[in-house]
């Protein structure tokens, strides 16, 4: 393997370049690191995820520094020599230095001098930049736009800030047991015995605090899958039984399908609908993985019910395509969106939450969920369904905040059909 392959910083260099230019997705380049271990594969997270994170901090402190703006590769060896020097637990000298050295190799002479320079000037004017952080605008120190910083503290109000701080925090894995082949207990035993952190929360849950890794390595056991805390609690608002007949409406990547089928015992009929086909048989291969076989696939564009299953469900899942403010922790691209490109999404939740709402059975329930915190979203959708609609009674709804134990923002709302 090459030098270049080797060094945990060209990897994050790389992962930034394809994410800045190419468009691709954080969440699933770092999936893509097999070929590092341990504490290099750490380090390159940590490395991506900080820079990606503190992006519009970064580029106003280089600000401070830098007369004309740098060109993308520039720019991207700045930030990451300057979150190593302010945010990590690197030493000034080695952060320049190694950065200095990925320009010299995929640079020219010129920028490299230009990177040294700059980075050794603000490493010897620490107290300044501790200075022009202060007196950043909030949404700087932040790091989001400044609508989303608007949404959020017209929503929110106190809370905002505490919501907003947590997005830098270090999140929990929750992963959800395949109670068919083990329990919540023995799967945190065994996790802890390969050097993990875990605890079982329920006899549904097992909460992961370190050894990422691992979790992702045994996924293939089928003994459990990740799923947020948010999530969980949507499913078991279903309340799922055995024998009945459960809608999963927009269902990729398949967590809430899965979930149900689990709490029916693999005893019924799971019909899992997405827009987007290509991503199905992903559901297909993680059920048979998980032992479950009472799920069907199909393409729909659920703004639209299927005729054919009008009255049909017992229960009905309907996690809406929504803004991801809840899940910014893990998602740092959403940090940067324009809130007014939200508004897009709200007709959309309308016409899913509304189609859906035609499959239940009298006494069926429907969970309207997303992984955001927009109200707009969450309880002015639900709001607006039951006005239009009668014949349906919200029972119960609930929003988890990042900051608090679901370590995400979530929304989750009951409705049943009377």
């Amino acid at each position: 393997m090459s030098e270049k392959k080797d060094s945990p910083r060209q990897a994050a260099f790389e992962i930034l370049q394809k994410i800045t230019v190419s468009k691709a997705y954080s969440n699933i380049e770092m999936v893509n690191l097999e070929r590092y271990e341990g504490q290099d594969r750490r380090f390159v997270q940590a490395l991506v995820f900080g820079v990606l994170e503190r992006q519009l901090l970064l580029d106003y402190i280089l600000k401070q520094y830098i007369q004309k703006k740098a060109d993308t590769d520039t720019t991207l060896l700045l930030r990451l020599g300057l979150q190593q020097m302010l945010f990590m637990d690197v030493p000034a000298s080695a952060a320049c230095n190694e950065t200095v050295n990925i320009a010299k190799k995929t640079l020219d002479k010129g920028r490299a001098g230009f990177i040294n320079a700059v980075l050794r000037n603000i490493a010897r004017n620490e107290e300044s930049v501790k200075e022009a952080v202060s007196g950043a605008p909030e949404y700087i120190r932040y790091s989001v736009s400044e609508s989303i910083y608007d949404l959020l503290k017209s929503q929110y109000a106190d809370e905002a800030e505490r919501i907003l701080s947590s997005f830098y925090d270090k999140k929990a894995l929750y992963l959800r047991v395949n109670t068919e082949k083990t329990s919540a207990k023995k799967l945190a035993a065994d996790l802890n015995a390969l050097d993990c952190f875990a605890e079982a929360v329920s006899e549904k849950t097992v909460r992961v605090k370190k050894g990422g890794g691992a979790v992702i390595n045994g996924l293939k056991k089928g003994e459990y899958f990740i799923q947020g805390f948010g999530s969980q609690y949507a499913v078991s608002l279903l309340d799922a039984r055995e024998g009945q007949t459960v809608i999963d409406v927009c269902a990729c990547p398949g967590g809430k399908s899965f979930g149900a089928a689990l709490d029916m015992r693999n005893k019924g009929s799971v019909i899992s609908l997405d827009i987007h086909a290509n991503k199905l048989p992903l559901i297909e291969k993680q059920a048979r993985s998980l032992g479950i076989d009472i799920i069907q696939t199909r393409q729909h564009d659920s703004r639209e019910s299927l005729k054919e299953y009008v009255g049909a469900a017992d229960r009905v899942i309907c996690d809406a395509p929504c803004s991801g403010l809840g899940v910014i922790a893990s998602k740092p691209e959403i940090r940067y969106k324009d809130a007014k490109e939200f508004a897009g999404l709200y007709e959309t939740q309308k016409r899913i939450l509304s189609a859906s709402a035609e499959y239940l059975k009298k006494g069926g329930i429907l969970v309207y969920s997303t992984c955001t915190l927009n109200k707009l979203e969450n309880e002015e959708i639900v709001k607006a369904f039951l006005a239009a609609n009668g014949g349906y009674r919200l029972v119960e709804e609930k929003t988890f905040l990042p900051y608090a134990e679901a370590g995400e923002g979530f929304y989750a709302a009951k409705i049943i059909k009377i």
